[in-house]
């Protein structure tokens, strides 16, 4: 994207700032006033473009000088606690800051490219913003049923699905509120720690000292949880380490990446897990996507508030498929996926494309902006 096609849509901060120190106050505090989730500082030819994510779709924000480049990343790696002498390879760091009355995580990746280091930080404000609830995320009245009762159960697993950026951790931080007003013993395993919860124990993963999803979960095991966050399911290891917790009586929550809610069984079993442990552990899955709404003030025209876009905020669409006893007997005898999705269907399961174009029915979105997400 180059500054002549993003000119017309300009958003930037208030004034050139002189120095890398100023010119970063000045990036940061513009993103969190726009609620951005990601700063993207993108060297070129003659300047810097700084870009910001918001709800979910690239905006332009301005431009910087080139000549406070390499200033600007030294600076932003000493306070994330990257090394300054190293500029060939990529390399990560984070750091905690206020921005305003909030509380950020900043997330922070480094890469070489041919005009110098790009990076792109995420914005992670430490405390959730505003309601949480399921019904206000997006989900509809039969979707926030399927939670509840699988929430309710005092064991199981309970797994949420969709690519990078879909909101599934939002989710489950949705499901930890619930848990963490009941007297439990709460473990969560993340990377990093996004927002804090009460009442919940909040283990940061740090691989390169050895703690991974797997052997934190382990080790969580001997701290007497009722339920465990794991923040995704990568790898085989750690697949079945959550299947039999779930299985000895803990209630697990985490993510994966499938497509859609029943490809989570064949992707499970693609990972070495045996159909009767799918079978006897699985509760819930949830598969889903953000789009973005339709602006209040325009209903989707365009106009300042908006920034010419036509939507503000985002919404929740999702398929979500209760593992009742008939499911489970079908996945017990190794059933193909038409054959699960028959069963699902036959029962009420609403997939996701119908879930996307009711909101659009009801004026939440747009036709457009399903298909967009849903790569259709």
């Amino acid at each position: 994207m180059n500054k002549t096609q993003t000119k017309s849509n300009e958003t930037a901060f208030p004034e050139s700032p002189k120095n890398a120190v100023q010119a970063l106050d000045s990036v940061l505090v513009h993103a969190a006033s726009l609620n951005a989730s990601d700063i993207h500082i993108d060297p070129s030819t003659d300047d810097i473009l700084v870009r910001l994510r918001i709800d979910g779709a690239m905006e332009y924000a301005g431009v910087l000088p080139k000549k406070i480049h390499e200033e600007l990343i030294a600076r932003i790696k000493i306070l994330s606690g990257a090394r300054t002498d190293i500029h060939a390879v990529p390399q990560d760091g984070r750091w905690r800051a206020a921005i305003g009355d909030s509380e950020y995580n900043m997330r922070v990746s480094f890469m070489p490219t041919y005009y110098g280091e790009n990076c792109v930080i995420r914005l992670l404000p430490t405390k959730m913003q505003g309601d949480i609830s399921f019904s206000r995320l997006g989900f509809t009245p039969d979707h926030v049923r399927m939670i509840g009762s699988a929430l309710s159960k005092p064991h199981g697993l309970i797994l949420v699905t969709g690519p990078t950026g879909s909101g599934k951790t939002t989710t489950l931080r949705a499901c930890l509120v619930v848990k963490s007003k009941e007297p439990l013993s709460i473990i969560t395993l993340e990377d990093p720690v996004e927002y804090e919860i009460a009442n919940t124990r909040q283990v940061h993963i740090h691989h390169q000292h050895g703690v991974t999803f797997a052997s934190g979960l382990r080790a969580a095991l001997r701290q007497d949880p009722d339920v465990i966050m794991v923040g995704e399911i990568r790898d085989n290891e750690t697949a079945k380490v959550a299947v039999h917790t779930a299985l000895t009586g803990h209630l697990v929550l985490s993510t994966l990446h499938t497509n859609s809610a029943l490809e989570t069984i064949p992707r499970l079993i693609d990972m070495g897990i045996d159909r009767y442990l799918i079978a006897s552990t699985l509760r819930l899955i949830i598969a889903q996507r953000l789009v973005r709404t339709v602006c209040h003030e325009c209903n989707a025209l365009g106009c300042s508030f908006c920034r010419n876009t036509g939507y503000s905020g985002r919404s929740v669409i999702a398929e979500a498929c209760e593992i009742d006893s008939e499911m489970s007997a079908l996945i017990g005898r190794g059933e193909p996926l038409d054959s699960l999705t028959e069963l699902a269907i036959s029962k009420g399961f609403c997939p996701i494309q119908n879930d996307g174009m009711e909101k659009v029915e009801w004026g939440v979105t747009t036709k457009g902006e399903v298909m967009r997400v849903l790569d259709e």
